[in-house]
């Protein structure tokens, strides 16, 4: 059977739900599977098209919907007209937004309906207050997936039907990661960003926002520069979102601004990543960050939090390490152990490339998705 799956998006920009997005498509589609990809153009707002460019720079088939707020009749009217003129067997909604405009656009048409939540934020009362109506928005789909075992917990609550919810972690491609030349790569990504070879590079590559928690990540860079005074020690940021300008505030207050670069969005995150010594995840809250399995991709090591499903992917000591959230103080000790040993560095990076090959592919997900859209799962 090859199901025509349309894939509904509003988004804030390149980040990991759309990199799952595209990954997935481009896997389903080599599963012999039609995908779509469509993109609210949010026009009241920033529009943040980047998921429709990026789709069509790799061939897939990509749309975007004029919207001009959350009553906009309109948007359900088009989605409605694509899902037809594309004999769309199964509507796959990645957002409270796209939940909210798929299931009036669907209504009363014979396809499944599949939902995917890839993080609850949580991040102020109002936020919670849409999440709320997200989750009671569930129970008008077929099936619903979280990326973690923590956000499908937090979405049960919601489910009249539990059977219909299940976990399908992220997936990446790892051939993506796997440079040529890693050290020459890693030498021109230096000399361009500014960066000295003799530099220990920590970086984090993230939405500039409250759950990403980049502020502690400065406090401990901070205290890591005071706790080894005889290196020379950067911070990479890469990334925009609302807290960039208070960060940027926040480092210059630290006394540490020169040794910060905020490098902004960036579309060679595998050369990003490849100039590093450390990757680090700094977040309050997650699902499972596709970063964390493109740093371990790369085999860059990895030093995160303890957030969301990311400890259920990395064995501390064994993938990379991991530390409490919030604790900056824990956080730079645990960098300062990890920069001080080069040899532990690469055994870590090592390990955990192994193990996403092995267990976190981007095919493995695809084929777990087909079987939701089938209903066999």
């Amino acid at each position: 059977m090859n199901e025509r799956i349309l894939h509904l998006r509003s988004s804030g920009g390149l980040y990991g739900a759309e990199q799952v997005i595209l990954n997935l498509a481009r896997e389903l589609n080599a599963l012999d599977c039609t995908n779509h990809i469509v993109c609210f153009n949010n026009i009241s707002q920033d529009p943040h098209l980047e998921l429709l460019d990026e789709a069509k720079k790799t061939k897939l088939s990509a749309f975007a919907i004029d919207c001009r707020g959350r009553f906009d009749r309109q948007v359900a009217t088009r989605i409605r007209e694509l899902i037809r003129s594309n004999d769309i067997d199964v509507l796959h909604c990645h957002d409270y937004k796209a939940r909210l405009f798929g299931l009036w656009a669907a209504k009363g048409l014979d396809l499944r309906k599949i939902a995917t939540n890839h993080l609850w934020t949580r991040s102020s009362l109002r936020i919670r207050a849409y999440e709320a109506i997200d989750g009671m928005l569930f129970n008008g789909f077929d099936s619903v997936v979280a990326v973690s075992e923590l956000i499908e917990d937090e979405c049960r609550p919601y489910m009249f039907r539990k059977n219909r919810l299940t976990c399908i972690p992220n997936g990446i491609d790892p051939r993506r990661f796997a440079l040529d030349n890693r050290e020459e790569q890693r030498k021109a990504t230096r000399a361009q960003l500014g960066l000295k070879e003799n530099d220990l590079v920590i970086g984090n590559v993230a939405r500039l926002s409250i759950e990403k928690d980049q502020a502690m990540l400065l406090r401990a860079f901070k205290t890591l520069t005071e706790l080894s005074t005889e290196q020379s020690h950067r911070l990479l940021i890469v990334g925009d979102g609302p807290d960039k300008d208070a960060l940027i505030a926040l480092s210059e207050q630290l006394g540490i601004g020169d040794q910060c670069l905020f490098a902004g969005v960036r579309n060679d995150i595998p050369q990003m990543l490849n100039c590093l010594d450390v990757y680090v995840q700094s977040s309050k809250r997650e699902g499972l960050p596709i970063v964390i399995l493109e740093a371990m991709a790369a085999a860059t090591a990895i030093v995160s939090t303890k957030a969301g499903g990311v400890p259920k992917v990395i064995a501390d000591r064994e993938h990379g390490r991991l530390v409490d959230i919030g604790d900056a103080d824990q956080l730079a000790q645990v960098l300062n152990e990890v920069l001080s040993n080069a040899d532990d560095r690469r055994k870590l990076g090592q390990r955990a490339r192994h193990l996403v090959e092995a267990q976190f592919s981007a095919h493995a997900m695809a084929k777990r998705y087909l079987e939701v859209y089938r209903g066999t799962t």
